[in-house]
């Protein structure tokens, strides 16, 4: 997730380091952008899709990492507690599994 910072907010990579060619085209800029923070792993799946041909995704995620971001995806990874994930689960306990 790219964007403009505003206060506090640490979600977002601060546009300065963004090329001003192509912040308004990043896919994290448009009008669902909570996508990016879903509690659905389904919906977290499309965001890495979207990031796949964002030409700030490498450094999105770097900055993603060094600021140990809580959630949400970065650069195309899923991201929790400041370290990559490959998945997110679902909310809830896991299903009991048949013995």
């Amino acid at each position: 997730m790219c964007g403009p910072t505003s206060g506090a907010d640490s979600r977002v990579v601060p546009l300065e380091i963004i090329p001003p060619l192509y912040a308004a085209g990043l896919p994290c800029h448009g009008d669902d952008s909570a996508l990016w923070f879903s509690e659905s792993p389904a919906a977290l799946e499309v965001a890495k899709d979207r990031c796949l041909d964002c030409p700030v995704m490498r450094e999105c995620l770097s900055g993603a990492l060094a600021r140990s971001e809580p959630w949400g995806v970065w650069g195309g990874e899923i991201v929790e507690r400041g370290q990559v994930v490959s998945h997110k689960r679902g909310r809830g306990r896991p299903r009991r599994q048949a013995a």
